[in-house]
């Protein structure tokens, strides 16, 4: 007998020579034999007995042995069934073994070679069937912590998406004769895009667009972190006489320098914006972002120049302020670069150019530019994409 081989087996089988014959054999095999001879104690002795193999004979009256079989097979265990049988017939071979039967023993034999023949290969199938009810259990198990994982997250990025929305500004809103608008849609829960506007003392106007490497939580946290950082320069010029948030490159140094300090691996592009509310003059800078912003005035669009380098990639990384003016009617249309994989263009010039021939009618909204891309369409964008729109009025 096979050493592996568990040795306890419930045999449930009539009394007479045969039992008797097929017991000894077992018993010469190193099994441990536990024998029934009544159906009715069988189901008791099955569920409470140790063991590691049943054979049943299906050739009880009334088919009381095929019921039993197909009862056992039902048992989460798994446990080698095998049937028996006097009858040479392939019926009660097919019985037995849609009712559950792994394997199928005909009596008599005296061939101990055939008895262990059918026990090794019912054991190899039950362990087999046994291992792979433990991967399934795991599996499960596996994929029912992973949707409980899937499900806090998702109630997280909605919690956290509900909070950086309310971190957005107004839309639309007016300060002085200037109209500011944006729109934003996420790739994911959470945006690596944002903007924000605000009015700075009784003169001044300073507006902001970013667009965060990356997507996600990590991301959205650098947009609260700008939020954050212009809301303190804000309240320095307040309280403090500081101008610096009326310096978009002072701002673009001093969000670089905090960002670097982090150090959690995420760079910026941005445009930040001035406006001078008495004197209607702009003064803008823009960090790596990509489309530049368009400025159109009088049916021209054309985009703003001079660019410098993102913000959060470099500590020697320098910024500049430029100055324009904003004439009555002048639209400032500013966008992150996922707008960039909704045109329907192949080079990124000719992007750029479309976007140019869209905007030079100078749409005032950012929810009409919405509409002129497309962006209500979209069921899952391929980016982050914002829109912000300042119009003089």
């Amino acid at each position: 007998m096979n050493n592996s081989l568990p040795h306890r087996i419930l045999l449930v089988q009539q009394t007479d020579a045969i039992q008797a014959q097929l017991v000894a054999s077992l018993e010469q095999l190193g099994m441990d034999v536990v024998s029934i001879a009544d159906c009715a104690l069988a189901m008791p002795s099955f569920r409470e007995e140790d063991i590691d193999i049943v054979m049943i004979d299906i050739d009880f009256p009334e088919d009381r042995g095929i019921d039993l079989l197909g009862k056992m097979a039902a048992d989460p265990r798994e446990l080698p069934l095998i049937g028996l049988s006097r009858r040479k017939s392939m019926a009660d071979v097919l019985a037995a073994v849609r009712h559950g039967a792994s394997d199928y023993l005909m009596l008599p034999t005296e061939k101990h070679a055939v008895i262990k023949h059918v026990l090794d290969r019912a054991l190899e199938r039950g362990a087999l069937k046994r291992e792979n009810l433990a991967y399934r259990n795991k599996l499960e198990s596996a994929n029912r912590e992973l949707l409980e994982s899937l499900t806090l997250l998702q109630q997280d990025q909605q919690a956290g998406k509900h909070v950086q929305q309310l971190l957005l500004p107004d839309t639309p809103k007016q300060i002085a004769n200037y109209q500011f608008c944006h729109y934003i849609l996420p790739s994911l829960y959470l945006s690596g895009d944002f903007v924000d506007y605000f009015v700075v003392g009784e003169d001044h106007a300073v507006f902001f667009v970013a667009d965060v490497s990356g997507h996600g939580a990590s991301s959205a946290f650098v947009t609260v972190f700008l939020k954050n950082l212009f809301a303190r320069k804000r309240s320095d010029f307040l309280h403090r006489g500081s101008t610096a948030i009326l310096s978009p490159a002072k701002m673009l140094a001093i969000a670089n320098r905090e960002l670097l300090e982090m150090g959690i691996g995420k760079h910026v592009t941005l445009c930040v914006g001035a406006f001078d509310l008495k004197c209607n003059q702009l003064s803008y800078s823009v960090a790596g972002h990509l489309p530049a912003p368009v400025l159109a005035v009088n049916g021209t669009a054309t985009f703003l120049p001079e660019h410098d380098m993102p913000v959060g990639l470099f500590t020697d990384a320098q910024f500049s302020d430029h100055m324009i003016s904003f004439p009555p009617g002048a639209v400032l249309s500013l966008f992150s670069d996922g707008i960039l994989e909704v045109l329907n263009s192949d080079t990124l010039e000719n992007k750029e150019q479309l976007l140019l021939n869209l905007l030079k009618q100078g749409q005032n909204s950012s929810i009409e530019l919405a509409e002129v891309f497309g962006l209500f369409d979209i069921d899952e964008a391929p980016d982050d994409i914002a829109i912000l729109v300042v119009s003089r009025l």
